[in-house]
């Protein structure tokens, strides 16, 4: 197998390389490079200790803000790499970072700590190394821990959603042991902060596979999102569907949150940022409303709403309400002309 890398990239590993070390490309590009997607960042570890890195980088600009848990930034040619010591994670108290690392030479030690087979995969010229299956994984659209689900869950709760996550963005399924130990292990979410649920929630509703993910794990999502039992599954699939055909987190948001109870509120504790809340607002508030396709009545819109978020409310409605479409499409058209 041969995977395109960077030049950068393959500059900092052959200066690993030549400094006598090892250094392997690991991770997600590695995942996504197999899968013929292009990488958005590129992760190297190496047996080399963070000094050692420093050193051997010592002619180009470093960041070391990672240090300490082995990790310094490195850029060449404006691409930032991160370069990662080899390392074994201690206990995790906090059920989201490990107390402590040590540093190891042995990659075998390193890779499995990760969090699942299809990310514990590791590149250089010299091949591969895949000691959990994880090609096998990828060919067979598999998400599945590395070694035993309830540990790898118990170390970072926040796994449990990334394991929807990618299951969502890649278009995989979730391995039997590691959905089962998803369910007993769910409310370990408790203990992640917003934020970081956030990100991973935005991530999986925009994923191609997002709808088949939020009706097979709704008991897990409402650890976090508890509103979401007041839609029956009838209901939750009916707008999963619609949700479908609209390509924006915000339309997605307000199609999922409309007619529940203080949706600013539930977007509020889920840490959004105020623009999401605001437009959210307005959408859900104006999705039963009518529009008529005149010109008074699309003006009278316009000064209430705006022209971002009448657009975005026609698009919901068009979506949801099929009688409504021509009317729809009319006021659309007017709502341009008025515009231009």
């Amino acid at each position: 197998m041969n995977i395109k890398i960077p030049k950068e990239v393959e500059r900092a590993l052959n200066i690993l390389h030549t400094n006598s070390f090892e250094a392997y490309i690991v991770g997600g590009c590695v995942r996504d490079s197999i899968m013929g997607k292009i990488p958005s960042d590129w992760d190297v570890a190496t047996s080399a200790k963070p000094k050692e890195i420093l050193l051997c980088f010592n002619g180009y600009r470093t960041i070391e803000t990672g240090i300490k848990h082995g990790t310094v930034t490195v850029i060449i040619n404006k691409m930032q790499i991160e370069i990662t010591t080899y390392r074994i994670d201690g206990e995790y108290s906090d059920n989201r970072r490990p107390d402590n690392v040590s540093f190891t030479d042995t990659i075998e030690f390193d890779l499995k700590r990760r969090d699942f087979t299809i990310n514990s995969l590791a590149y250089n010229k010299d091949g591969i190394i895949d000691l959990f299956g994880g090609l096998n994984d990828i060919n067979n659209k598999i998400v599945k821990c590395v070694g035993d689900a309830d540990e790898r869950f118990n170390e970072d709760g926040l796994r449990i959603l990334r394991a929807l996550r990618f299951a969502s963005v890649l278009n995989f399924h979730i391995e039997k042991n590691t959905r089962e130990s998803i369910y007993r292990n769910k409310n370990l979410l408790t203990n992640i902060s917003i934020e970081r649920i956030n990100i991973e929630f935005n991530k999986l509703l925009m994923g191609s596979n997002f709808q088949s993910i939020l009706l097979e794990y709704k008991d897990l999502i409402d650890v976090f999102l508890p509103e979401i039992r007041e839609l029956s599954n009838e209901e939750l699939k009916y707008r999963l569907n619609v949700m479908k055909v609209l390509n924006s987190l915000t339309l997605r948001l307000s199609v999922l949150l409309h007619k529940i109870n203080s949706t600013d509120g539930i977007l509020m504790n889920l840490k959004y940022d105020n623009k999401t809340i605001k437009t959210v607002k307005i959408l859900t508030e104006n999705i039963d409303e009518k529009i008529h396709p005149d010109q008074v009545s699309i003006k009278r819109w316009l000064n209430k709403i705006s022209y971002n978020n009448l657009n975005n409310l026609i698009k919901i409605k068009r979506a949801l309400f099929d009688s409504e479409y021509e009317e729809l499409t009319k006021s659309e058209i007017i709502m341009n002309e008025i515009i231009a």
